[in-house]
């Protein structure tokens, strides 16, 4: 099971050799966040759903509205195994925040839609979420980022305060740039496990849907 909010400020804490004196829970929350945005921008999650055409029809709305974006729509196969799938020509769009996709050309009834789309990752417990949906290899390189922006936070914090070691805020810049560029290392890696794909495209640039 995914770590929860609770957990992931523990080993935040651990991380960075704290008892919650210097990286309150609400510093190490705040930070989570901005670590798990940039994560979900990075890398996120891929899902599918299968979708009943319908004759004539050319624009659908996707049913997961928390989709960041629809990056494929397939004509599922008729073959044995249901596996040669055929990307088609659309457009995606927001409206109203809602995740839409539209056809160039509508399918037949009886064919089934296969649409591809991203999803941000959750934390149990960070923004009434209920869940938590990240693998364990990326709580390890969230916490990199979160430890990133905790730094960032307690170095802007003691700018302004009686400063009895003036070489405090230098550390903790030190130690953010550290931890960024493992947390930046970390999405690279993780960037590289590839999202499922249909038939190879064989459209070229001046084929009939040039200039769609």
């Amino acid at each position: 099971m995914s770590d929860t909010l609770t957990q992931l400020t523990t080993k935040l804490q651990a991380l960075l050799l704290d008892d919650g004196t210097n990286f309150t829970t609400a510093t190490c929350t705040a930070a989570i966040r901005q670590a798990l945005k940039d994560l979900n921008f990075a890398v996120p999650a891929h899902a599918a759903d299968v979708v009943a055409a319908v004759a004539e029809q050319y624009e659908y709305e996707l049913e997961e509205i928390s989709a960041l974006q629809i990056v494929d729509v397939l004509r599922r196969g008729t073959d044995t195994y249901a596996d040669y799938n055929i990307s088609l020509n659309f457009d995606a769009y927001f409206e109203d925040d809602r995740p839409f996709y539209r056809l160039h050309a509508p399918e037949a009834d009886g064919t089934y839609l296969i649409v591809r789309y991203t999803l941000p990752y959750t934390i149990n417990g960070l923004d009434s979420e209920t869940s938590s949906t990240l693998p364990a290899l990326y709580d390890v390189v969230l916490l990199d980022g979160a430890a990133w922006q905790a730094c960032l936070v307690r170095a802007a914090g003691r700018i302004e305060t009686i400063n009895m070691n003036e070489e405090v805020s230098k550390n903790f810049r030190l130690m953010a740039e550290h931890f960024k560029l493992a947390f930046e290392l970390g999405l690279a890696r993780l960037g590289l496990r590839r999202a499922p794909v249909g038939e190879p495209d064989q459209r070229a640039w001046n084929d009939e849907w040039h200039g769609w």
